[in-house]
């Protein structure tokens, strides 16, 4: 559809100031066109979008997906640069449960596992709530010790109060309604990477598929194609869930990902990491669900699993991946998991084996029958228990794992959580991981990219009783050096906030000091937020340093569905040390999260437009001036210039 797109920032900026800042579709149609020599493959498809666009009705589809957004904001910005970027299946996740609220008089700790803002604490809350009282009204959560105004916030477009508390879930499912009444949704997206220096092709492609009934029949394919890459060889991967089919509460196939316990043995690849808001640390348990996205990384699993319901308080899970890795080498995976409730205790074991086979050939044994042979092979079993036991104001949980290889290692982490009082929160984390621990599938706390040969402590408080105040700090200790942080954030207002953070870390012999502050205020269809990031690093005697500042602009039209993003954004990092990571929005689906050094500015432009209940369309351009060309890629050009397309068809 969309092929190429090449233009510079100078002209985006000569553009803006000279329209009005783009007056209507029509007019973003004939500015356009000028560059015809540019643009002449899309010029009529931005044309006929254009006569869409103005025919649009209002709908808060848009602003629901603005508001999703500013959550998994929130989140990352929690995050450091070690930690794991937020993958695109977890905005469509939030968006399933968006488009099907969770009753909060029927809903379950699974349920609510899937809104991954939600701490452990607060998920047993929100049940003791339900089964003492009963939801009468939404805004009840109020009245729930654990949850802070803004994780209200955050919580509202996802829940709903229907009916009389504990009603019978998983009603049956006849397949005649599931695909009558089921919604379907494909997304075409076609990106242009770094057009002035990209060597080869440049283009990115993405098809999606999704089938959905009230989320508990789904299936998806997705087709990817990265830049550089022939248009044979091509990304592809697929998934079918089912949940609460009888006694199995899930059963997935195709790609899809596990996580148990506190992911020591095995866990998923959104990994919260340390982060001041002590809530979000710990990880929950996720269990099995689908994967949505493609690409050749340890993140997910082939093949199938199944989650059963043995008794009332016991649930037994088993899967199996076979996937081909490095060197035509093929994975298989094994893994079983059972656990178990009592009233306030859980218990968790998970044992997950993994064979590497270096090639894998059939052998005939007669003319009617093959078997499989496999030339050598690495095998790495772990195992692992769990447990959690909670109380009023004590939370204990840990996980022990051990690892057989080549050699024997142990992996241990635990943590206790207080609550004094209401309005604070303490907690203390501990973690020991072996040199000889080995496993490319475990995800929980720690400060390197592999949880290996590393023995640590975190401490961590939260301090509410200021009025629109919210204080925290944490401090983490490990063998080869620490992490500390301290922010604050000031609420007064729902239409007004400001966020301060400060963090210092000693790491690989370099000592870096980090300084954030941000205000985002809100005023009729207008949303701004200013924000400033500086550093300095101690590098073999050295010291550099590196700052950012930006400006973000949103305007939300209230005659027609279009909300137009636009950010401004100068920096100057001295050295790779003092690059600076920024979370920015992106097309449906997607995430940017780039970095910034050397002396330059950076700006970006997002519009959506609803064209009707079926089609949306999402464009992106953002465009990177340097001054000093060593600080892009290749060493060649002093800009880069991206564009991102994205429709979505929805029936």
């Amino acid at each position: 559809m969309v092929c190429w797109v090449s233009f510079s920032g100078a002209k985006i900026l000569k553009i803006c100031v000279n329209t009005k800042f783009f007056c209507n579709c029509w007019d973003i149609c004939v500015i356009f066109s000028t560059f015809a020599g540019e643009m002449r493959r899309i010029k009529w498809i931005l044309l006929l979008i254009g006569l869409c666009v103005q025919l649009a009705m209002h709908s808060q589809s848009i602003v629901m997906e603005a508001a999703i957004e500013d959550i998994l904001e929130d989140i990352y910005n929690q995050l450091s640069e070690e930690d794991e970027i937020l993958q695109e299946d977890v905005q469509e996740q939030l968006m399933n449960i968006a488009a099907n609220p969770i009753n909060l008089n029927n809903t379950n700790a699974d349920e609510l596992a899937e809104l991954m803002f939600l701490s452990d604490e607060q998920i047993d809350a929100i049940l003791m709530y339900q089964y003492e009282h009963g939801f009468k009204d939404i805004y009840e959560l109020q009245l729930i010790y654990c949850l802070k105004d803004y994780e209200i916030r955050n919580l509202l477009p996802f829940v709903e109060v229907k009916g009389d508390r504990l009603e019978a879930k998983g009603k049956d499912i006849y397949f005649r309604e599931v695909f009558h009444y089921a919604k379907h949704e494909m997304t075409l997206r076609m990106d242009a990477r770094n057009i002035e220096d990209f060597e080869g092709d440049p283009m990115y492609g993405k098809l999606r598929y999704r089938f959905n009934y009230q989320n508990r029949v789904m299936a998806g394919v997705t087709i990817g194609r990265t830049p550089g890459a022939t248009w044979e060889n091509i990304n592809y991967g697929g998934f079918i869930e089912l949940r609460d089919m009888g006694p199995m509460k899930r059963i997935v196939a195709g790609n899809y990902q596990a996580h148990f316990g506190y992911g020591l043995v095995i866990g998923s690849p959104f990994k919260r990491g340390k982060t001041a808001y002590i809530q979000s640390t710990a990880t929950t348990d996720e269990g099995l669900k689908k994967f949505g996205s493609v690409g050749d990384s340890y993140n997910y699993f082939h093949g199938v699993g199944a989650t059963a319901r043995v008794s009332s308080w016991a649930d037994v899970s088993a899967f199996y991946s076979l996937r081909k890795g490095k060197e035509d080498a093929w994975n298989h995976v094994v893994g079983v998991n059972a656990t178990g409730r009592w009233n306030r205790l859980k218990v968790g074991i998970t044992a997950v084996e993994t064979i590497e086979a270096t090639s894998l050939q059939f052998k005939e044994r007669s003319q009617a029958s093959y078997s499989l042979e496999v030339k050598g092979r690495d095998v790495i079993g772990v195992m692992g228990v769990n447990a959690r036991w909670n109380m009023s104001k004590v939370d204990i949980w840990g996980e022990v794992a051990t690892s057989h290889g080549n050699k024997w290692g142990m992996g241990v982490i635990t943590g206790v959580r207080y609550r004094p009082i209401s309005d604070v929160n303490l907690l203390a984390i501990y973690r020991y991981y072996s040199p000889e621990f080995d496993n490319v599938y475990a995800n929980s706390l720690c400060s390197w990219s592999r949880m290996k040969d590393e023995h640590g402590g975190y401490l961590g408080v939260e301090y509410n009783r200021l009025k629109n105040w919210q204080l925290s700090a944490f401090g983490d200790v490990w063998k080869s050096g620490f992490e500390t942080m301290a922010q604050a954030d000031f609420i007064p207002q729902k239409d007004y906030r400001m966020h301060t953070r400060f963090r210092v870390k000693r790491k690989d012999k370099k000592d870096t000091y980090s300084l954030r502050w941000n205000m985002v205020y809100e005023f009729g269809q207008w949303k701004m937020k200013t924000q400033a990031d500086g550093n300095m690093v101690q590098a073999e005697g050295a010291w550099t340093y590196g700052w950012s500042v930006l400006q973000d602009v949103e305007y939300r039209f209230s005659e027609v569905p279009v909300v137009l993003q636009f950010r401004a954004q100068a920096f100057d990092a001295q050295e790779w040390n003092n690059r600076v990571y920024i979370y920015e929005n992106d097309v449906l689906y997607a995430y940017a999260i780039p970095f910034v050094y050397g002396l330059g500015g950076r700006f970006w432009l997002n519009a959506r437009y609803k064209i009707n209940d079926t089609f949306s369309l999402y464009l992106r351009a953002s465009e990177t001036i340097y001054q000093y060309a060593w600080a892009i890629e290749h060493d060649k050009k002093s800009t880069r210039t991206d564009v991102h397309a994205l429709l979505r068809i929805k029936l």
